[in-house]
């Protein structure tokens, strides 16, 4: 057993926080504790109220994922106070600390013959629910204590390798010993609800145990493919989650505690990244589905022959973007259903998808005079006026030098740029912690390894995106979709067995400063830190393409767990127009490197907080020697994908 005592609290923040984790939660009144409250209250917590929300699940995690647009994290400068947080005993370890003790509890119990019956299970299910707090906290940061007794000793922090060992046997011994004839009822029922995930269906913690144990397993393909293989085989026979009705997901509800939405801070209205459109655009060969409301008064333009006007002078193209430089002047034919669910129309205040928080709808942007920087002329004449209502744009982030000025009334306004849906955002959803179609694509990939896994990778894959389809409504498309055969802008296609790479062609774009209708040959990205840039459109990319849409929004930290690990999706590069800064943490991005593809050019972890290191140096110290390099966002933990 490995353990969590006084040394974690020197994990953390202020001396208080030492002192309060060495004191076991239940001491006080453990009689008239319950073993399921407390993992009730991990599970809550663990939710993330909003202020660890914004700061962890949006502000690194959607960055790190490149979910939204933005620069912070996506370039490798997280925040010390953020992690700081994150990682002491109010939230991270707290969440820890609280399942640990529900553990501690029914072993207690168990040992001395007073358990409850019900109880043996709850003493199952906080096994997984730690297993899966372990792995969010190591992906997250690396070598960390897990166990804690609250018996005043020390704990050694344990290497990331030592730590996946613990959780996969922990995942596999749990879930063989639920007993599904139990009567849960003591924990169910309107006025005792203690298991958010599944009201004390026993059957689908089973489930959630073993499609945890597929995930974290896949995690090792690179570091042990033995052990990946050898665990994902073994759990891969056990029940699975395969549909929506099986989703571990847990009720959102406004106020400012952990059950707040995730995604429920107003300012930020997480736009679109580069990377998400540029899968969008063209992928699945369908339609876009705009409303009969405004459908006279769109421009429906070639999503993947047609390029927009170009800005050179106010839009970077410092970067390996194949869309750079552009302003898309309407709306694309061709699109990912999914897209239209998730992101809302600039200026088409629908009420459904559109949130307020957005503000009022876009109309018009203006750019200002590279000569001048000014929006007018002497005359009072706008230099460059953009109708940005019905339009689909985004931009890298990263660092724009004099061209952020210059273009600002366009790209600094969120309302310019299609936005998350109001539905993520009003605390009415369900936090999404593991759905069916990622047991689905986790399958797919294990089938193209040759693992032995229950159906085809094709089949496996074609799931996946139908139950992705599913849970966003969009169902009536995915029979034209399977069968597309049309590439989006990183030179992916759907079909499964259509892996014919995309070759470069001519699209036709207009000189936006003249008018003047030009042509160019649109070449699609190499994303060279996988298999050095052959492919973009085999059937592993296929598959965790398709399992990055369907992450989108609800999780992020697998997302970027997948990039880390494979290098897939392509990631491109955040504009260069100033060399970024490694000692300030940045990623070593140069304007002379913009174009390549690096694996050093993406953040790889976040940083312990420098209190760890000023409050107990030893433990620092430990954790530095089992991380393998020092304490920086580019230093890989040891699952992922080396250079």
């Amino acid at each position: 057993m490995i353990g969590l005592a006084s040394s974690a609290a020197l994990l953390f923040t202020a001396c208080s926080d030492f002192e309060e984790i060495n004191k076991d939660p239940n001491a006080v009144s453990e009689d008239n504790v319950q073993v399921a409250h407390l993992l009730n209250k991990s599970i809550t917590e663990a939710q993330m109220d909003p202020h660890i929300a914004e700061r962890i699940f949006v502000l690194t995690w959607k960055r790190a994922a490149r979910f939204d647009r933005s620069s912070g994290f996506t370039i490798g400068a997280d925040n010390e106070g953020w992690n700081n947080d994150y990682f002491g005993t109010g939230y991270g370890v707290g969440w820890l600390n609280n399942v640990n003790a529900a553990i501690n509890l029914a072993e207690k119990r168990i040992a001395d013959g007073t358990a409850k019956s019900y109880e043996k299970n709850v003493y199952q299910m906080a096994r997984i629910w730690r297993a899966y707090l372990i792995s969010e906290l190591a992906d997250c940061f690396g070598p960390i204590p897990t166990i804690n007794k609250f018996d005043g000793s020390v704990a050694p922090y344990q290497s990331v390798e030592e730590i996946y060992t613990f959780i996969l046997a922990e995942l596999k011994d749990a879930v063989s010993k639920i007993d599904e004839a139990e009567d849960m009822s003591p924990i169910t029922g309107a006025n005792n609800v203690s298991d958010q995930f599944y009201e004390g269906d026993m059957k689908k913690w089973k489930k959630y145990g073993n499609s945890l144990r597929l995930r974290l397993a896949m995690r090792l393909t690179v570091a042990n493919p033995a052990l990946a293989k050898s665990e994902f085989e073994n759990a891969a026979k056990g029940d699975l989650i395969t549909t929506l009705n099986d989703m571990a997901q847990v009720q959102e509800k406004d106020g400012w505690d952990g059950a707040a939405g995730v995604m429920s801070r107003t300012w930020n209205p997480q736009p679109i990244s580069a990377t998400m459109n540029n899968i969008f655009l063209g992928l699945g060969g369908i339609d876009i589905q705009v409303a009969d409301e405004i459908k006279n008064d769109v421009k429906i333009k070639s999503a993947t022959k047609y390029m927009g006007l170009r800005f050179d002078k106010h839009l970077p193209t410092s970067t390996n973007d194949p869309s750079a430089g552009f302003f898309y002047d309407g709306l694309p034919d061709k699109i990912d259903p999914r897209a239209l669910t998730l992101y809302n129309i600039p200026g088409y205040k629908d009420n459904v998808i559109y949130s307020d928080y957005i503000g009022e709808p876009a109309t018009t942007a203006r750019l200002a005079d590279p000569a001048t920087g000014e929006l007018v002329d002497k005359n009072n004449k706008d230099y460059m006026k953009l109708t940005v209502k019905y339009t689909w744009n985004t931009w890298v982030a990263g660092k724009w030098d004099k061209k952020s000025s210059l273009s600002t009334e366009l790209t600094g306004a969120s309302k310019n740029y299609p936005s998350i849906a109001k539905k993520f955002r009003m605390s009415t959803n369900k936090r999404v912690w593991f759905a069916p179609w990622e047991t689905y694509f986790l399958l797919a990939e294990a089938a193209v390894y040759g693992w032995s896994v229950p159906g085809t990778a094709q089949s496996n894959y074609e799931s996946g995106i139908a139950a992705s389809f599913e849970y966003n409504e969009v169902s009536q498309f995915l029979g034209d979709y399977l069968k597309s055969t049309d590439y989006n802008r990183v030179g992916t296609s759907v079909a499964f067995n259509h892996t014919v790479e995309a070759t470069p062609h001519e699209v036709t774009y207009y000189d936006g400063y003249t008018g003047e209708a030009k042509t160019m040959t649109y070449t699609y990205p190499k994303n060279s830190i996988y298999k050095n840039g052959q492919y973009n459109n085999d059937h592993l990319t296929k598959i965790i393409t398709q399992k990055y849409i369907a992450q989108n929004p609800w999780l992020p930290l697998e997302a970027w767990s997948d990039h880390r690990r494979l290098g897939l999706p392509f990631f491109e590069n955040q504009a260069v127009e100033i060399d970024y800064n490694p000692t300030a943490h940045e990623v070593p991005l140069t304007k002379s490197t913009a174009k390549e593809c690096k694996w050093e050019f993406y953040p790889k972890r976040m940083r312990y907080p420098s209190s760890l290191e000023t409050n107990s140096k030893d433990s620092y110290d430990q954790a530095m020697q089992l991380l393998g390099g020092v304490n920086d966002t580019n230093n890989p933990l040891w699952w992922e994908m080396k250079k």
